[in-house]
C-alpha cells in the first residue's frame, strides 16, 4: 500500500491520539500504593484524555482549522440545542445539587468534547484512506504500549487483593480496560490491507493481528465480559451490512478470538474477577449475572422521578444516597445516566441536538477503515447500555475519532498546514 506523505499536523494528530493510553498511566504516574492528591485528581476525573483533546484542538487551530467554520456546518437545530443544553445543565447548581462545584467542571469537559469532535472531523477529513489506516495502526499500537507499560510496572509493584481491581494503571477500575479492548480491536481490524490481492508486506498483517490479539487477550484475561459481548453484537451488524468485507472480518475475528482465549489460559489469574472462567458462570440469578447492574437500575428509577425535570445535576450520581450501593459514578446505562443527570427536559434537548446530525450523516462502507469505525461506534453504543462507555473521557474521545473515520470524506484540504 502506497503511503501518502504526511503533514506535520497529521503526524501530531496521529502521535497524540496513539499516545493517550500510555499518557493515562504516565501523567498521573499511576503506579505503586502512594496516592498523592495530584494522582487522585488526574485519575478520578480522567483528565489525561481531556488534555489530549485540548492538544489536538490546538494542533487543529494552529493549522488554520476554525471552530466557527465547523460550528456553522452543524444543523441549525443542533446549533440552538447545544448552547441551550449547556445553560440548562447549570440549573441544578442554583436549585441545589449534592456537590455544585462538579457541575461547571462537567460542562467545561462537555464543551471540550464538542469542540474536539468538530475539529477532529475536519482534521481526519484531510486524511486519505492510507493515512487513516496509519492512524488506526498507531492507535492499536498505543493499546499495545499501554499493556507493555502495565507489564513492566508489575516488575516493581504487584497489587494485592482488591488492588487488582482499583489500582490498574490509568484507570479507577479494571473494567475500564474494556474501552482499550474495543479501541484496540477495531483499529487493528481497520489497519488490515483492504483486499486479499493487495500488495502488502507481512509487517502490515503482523501489526494488525498483534493489535487485535493483544486487545482480545486483555479482555479474556481481565474478565471483561461486557466488551466481548458488545464486540460480538457489533460484528454481527457488520457482517450483515458490509458484505464486501465479510470474509476479511470473519477470518480476522475468528482467529483473534481463538488465539486470545487460548493465550489467556496460560496467564496467571491474580484475582477472582479476572480470567476466562468468569465468562463461563451460568446462573439464573440475574443480579449476579449482571454484576449488580439490575439493582442499580431499579434503584435509579425512583431517584429520576424525584427530580424529573432538571435532574440531579452532572456528575452527581456518586453522591446520591441509595439503599443497596454507594459510590458508583454512573448507573451503567446511558439512558438512565442522562435522565438522572439532566432530567427529561435536558434529555429531550440533547436528543434535539443529536438527531439532526444523525439524519444528515451519510455512510459509505467502501473501505475497511469505515467499516471498522462503524463497528467501533456500534460497540460503544451497545456497551453504553450496560456500562460507562459514554461517561468516561477516553471512550467519548475515541467515539468522536470513530465517527470521523466513518463519516468524514477522504482527503479534503480545508486549511493549509503550518
Amino acid at each position: 500500500m502506497q503511503q501518502a506523505r504526511l503533514t506535520a499536523t497529521q503526524i501530531g494528530v496521529i502521535l497524540t491520539l496513539a499516545a493517550c493510553p500510555a499518557l493515562m498511566t504516565i501523567v498521573p504516574w499511576d503506579f505503586a500504593t502512594d496516592f498523592s492528591r495530584y494522582r487522585v485528581i488526574i485519575r478520578s476525573f480522567s483528565l489525561t484524555p481531556t488534555l489530549v483533546q485540548l492538544a489536538i484542538i490546538l494542533i487543529g487551530m494552529r493549522n488554520g482549522h476554525s471552530i466557527a467554520r465547523a460550528w456553522h456546518c452543524l444543523p441549525r437545530a443542533t446549533q440552538i440545542a447545544l448552547p441551550l443544553l449547556s445553560g440548562f445543565c447549570m440549573i441544578p447548581w442554583f436549585i441545589g445539587a449534592e456537590d455544585p462545584g462538579r457541575i461547571p467542571m462537567a460542562i467545561i469537559v462537555f464543551l471540550v468534547h464538542v469542540i474536539f469532535a468538530l475539529l477532529i472531523f475536519q482534521l481526519i477529513a484531510g486524511f486519505s484512506n492510507p493515512q487513516r489506516k496509519l492512524l488506526a495502526k498507531c492507535i492499536a499500537l498505543g493499546v499495545i504500549a499501554y499493556c507493555i507499560i502495565w507489564g513492566v510496572s508489575l516488575l516493581f509493584f504487584v497489587p494485592v487483593g482488591p488492588g487488582w481491581i482499583s489500582q490498574v494503571p490509568g484507570l479507577t477500575h479494571v473494567r475500564g480496560l474494556s474501552f482499550f479492548v474495543v479501541c484496540g480491536f477495531y483499529m487493528a481490524l481497520a489497519s488490515l490491507p483492504e483486499m486479499p490481492t493487495e500488495k502488502s508486506n507481512k509487517r502490515e498483517y503482523v501489526i494488525a493481528y498483534l493489535g487485535g490479539f493483544v486487545s482480545i487477550l486483555l479482555a479474556f484475561w481481565s474478565g471483561s465480559r461486557g466488551s466481548i459481548v458488545a464486540i460480538l453484537g457489533a460484528l454481527s451488524i457488520l457482517l450483515w451490512a458490509a458484505s464486501s468485507f465479510r470474509i476479511a472480518i470473519l477470518k480476522f475475528s475468528f482467529l483473534i478470538f481463538i488465539l486470545g482465549a487460548l493465550a489467556s489460559l496460560a496467564l496467571p489469574i491474580p484475582h477472582p474477577s479476572y480470567g476466562i472462567i468468569r465468562f463461563t458462570n451460568v446462573t439464573s440469578d440475574i443480579t449476579y449475572l449482571s454484576s449488580g447492574r439490575t439493582t442499580i437500575w431499579l434503584e435509579t428509577l425512583p431517584k429520576i422521578l424525584d427530580r424529573p425535570i432538571f435532574g440531579w445535576g452532572l456528575d452527581q450520581f456518586q453522591l446520591i444516597r441509595f439503599e443497596s450501593f454507594q459510590g458508583f459514578k454512573q448507573p451503567h446505562n446511558i439512558v438512565l445516566q442522562s435522565l438522572i443527570s439532566i432530567g427529561f427536559v435536558g434529555s429531550a434537548i440533547l436528543a434535539v441536538a443529536i438527531l439532526p446530525i444523525l439524519r444528515k450523516a451519510r455512510l459509505q462502507l467502501d473501505s475497511l477503515v469505515r467499516v471498522s469505525a462503524l463497528g467501533m461506534i456500534a460497540t460503544t453504543c451497545i456497551l453504553a447500555m450496560y456500562d460507562a462507555a459514554l461517561y468516561y473521557n477516553y471512550p467519548l474521545m475515541m467515539l468522536a475519532v470513530a465517527v470521523a473515520l466513518a463519516f468524514a470524506p477522504d482527503g479534503l484540504q480545508s486549511a493549509p498546514d503550518k
